[in-house]
């Protein structure tokens, strides 16, 4: 399991884990949703709202 931290564009902080963190094809999943709502680890967020994902 890998920990990532998740920045919104307001600031907002969040940390979760996923099973591994790819960041290209996690970037490529975000995109190909039709969806707003993104599931990502433990949360769901709105993709046009996220600033930054990292591992942390």
């Amino acid at each position: 399991m890998d920990k990532i931290k998740i920045v919104l564009q307001n600031n907002k902080e969040f940390e979760t884990e996923v099973e591994s963190y790819n960041a290209i094809e996690l970037t490529k999943k975000i995109k190909e949703s039709e969806d707003i709502l993104v599931p990502i680890g433990e949360l769901v967020i709105n993709k046009h709202h996220i600033e930054i994902i990292h591992k942390v």
